[in-house]
C-alpha cells in the first residue's frame, strides 16, 4: 500500500483523487491548509496567496482560531467525501494556554476522528509555544505531532523540537523536509530519538533524500506536500534513490501504515 503522508486539501478534490489514481497512490494523510495557492493561474495570483500566507502566520490577518477552525472543516468534507482514500492531520494554533489548548484539540481533532495535530509552522525561537500542543497529545492518547523542520527553523530550533520528543517519548513527532538544510544534524537525532521520524517532502536534494533514506528506512515517511510537490515526481525519486525494494516499501508506506495504525483494506 503506497500512502502519502503528507499533503494539504487541494481543490477541487476530485481532482487530487485523479492525481493519486494516475500516481497509484492509495492513501494520503491530508492536512489542513489555510490558503489555496493551486487555485492561482498565474505568478502574480501565487505571489498574493503567498503574501496572504505570510501575513497570516504573521499575525495580521485576524483570529488565528477562526482560521484553522474554518480549514479543519474544510478539511473534514474531503475526508467524508472519500473516507477509503484519506487520513486527517488537523491544524491547531500554537501559544494557547493550557486549557484553551486542551479546549480546542478536543472539539477539532479528537472529536472529529482525527489522526494527528499539524502542520506546525512555527518561527525560529518559537519552538516553546509547542509545549500546549505535547500535553495535549500526551491527553489525547499521544496524537502524532507533525513540525515543518525547513526554513526559517535553525539547527537549534531544531534541537527543542528533539528535546520535546525526549520528554514526551510515547508522543510520535514527525519533521518535515528532512531537516531542509540541517538534514545531516537531524538524521542523527532521528537515529538517537525513537519517536523522532522524518518526513521526506521538499527534500534538500536526491543525494539527501537517498542517503537519509538508506540510512534511516524505518524512520522515514514518504510525503508530498501536494499542491507543493507531484505525486508521480515524487514516487518515483523514492524508488529511485532505494538502495532495495525493501527501503522503498518501508518509507512508501509501511512505516506511516504502522504509526497510524493504518490497515490496508481487502
Amino acid at each position: 500500500m503506497i500512502i502519502d503522508g503528507h499533503s494539504h486539501v487541494t481543490l477541487p478534490i476530485d481532482e487530487h483523487i485523479k492525481e493519486m489514481n494516475r500516481a497509484g497512490i492509495d492513501k494520503t494523510v491530508l492536512f489542513s491548509t489555510s490558503f489555496h495557492p493551486e487555485t492561482a493561474e498565474n505568478a502574480s495570483e501565487v505571489k498574493q496567496a503567498m503574501t496572504y500566507l505570510n501575513n497570516l502566520l504573521a499575525g495580521k490577518m485576524g483570529s488565528m482560531i477562526q482560521v484553522r477552525k474554518k480549514s479543519i472543516a474544510e478539511l473534514m468534507n474531503a475526508i467524508h467525501c472519500y473516507p477509503d482514500r484519506y487520513v486527517g492531520f488537523g491544524a491547531v494554533p500554537p501559544g494557547l494556554d493550557e486549557d484553551a489548548t486542551m479546549a480546542y484539540v478536543e472539539e477539532n481533532i479528537h472529536r472529529n476522528h482525527l489522526a494527528g495535530m499539524g502542520e506546525f509552522t512555527i518561527g525560529s525561537g518559537q519552538i516553546a509555544l509547542l509545549k500546549n500542543i505535547f500535553i495535549a497529545s500526551r491527553e489525547f492518547g499521544n496524537l502524532p505531532i507533525w513540525v515543518h523542520a525547513f526554513f526559517p527553523l535553525t539547527l537549534a530550533d531544531i534541537h527543542e523540537i528533539a528535546d520535546f520528543a525526549r520528554n514526551y517519548p510515547r508522543t510520535p513527532v514527525i519533521l518535515g523536509h528532512l531537516g531542509g538544510n540541517n538534514w545531516l544534524e537531524t538524521m542523527d537525532l532521528v537515529k538517537e530519538i525513537s519517536n523522532l521520524y522524518l518526513d521526506t517532502s521538499a527534500y534538500f536534494s536526491t543525494f539527501v533524500l537517498g542517503t537519509v533514506i538508506n540510512e534511516l528506512p524505518e524512520k522515514c515517511l514518504f510525503g508530498v506536500d501536494h499542491p507543493f510537490g507531484d505525486l508521480q515526481l515524487s514516487r518515483e525519486a523514492i524508488l529511485k534513490v532505494s538502495k532495495s525494494s525493501t527501503v522503498a516499501d518501508a518509507v512508501l508506506g509501511e512505516n506511516i501504515a504502522e504509526l497510524l495504525g493504518i490497515c490496508e483494506e481487502a
